[in-house]
């Protein structure tokens, strides 16, 4: 059975977040806008990480993909 990553994942959104909010604070919570939306994708990928995965949705990798080294 392979190793699951997600708990590095995890680690690695969450860290993600907690310097997204520490930026929120020290700007009175008025962020640009790109990071805004930064901070929104990181809490919807913490999310999908937490539940659990019913199959894989992604279908197979496209055909010029580089396989990793």
């Amino acid at each position: 059975m392979p190793v699951s990553r997600m708990p590095v994942v995890k680690l690695h959104l969450t860290a993600a977040a907690a310097s997204l909010h520490a930026q929120a604070l020290e700007a009175g919570g008025v962020l640009p806008a790109n990071v805004e939306r930064v901070a929104h994708l990181v809490d919807d990928a913490l999310r999908e990480a937490s539940r659990e995965a019913q199959t894989d949705v992604r279908g197979p990798p496209p055909e010029d993909w580089a396989a990793p080294l």
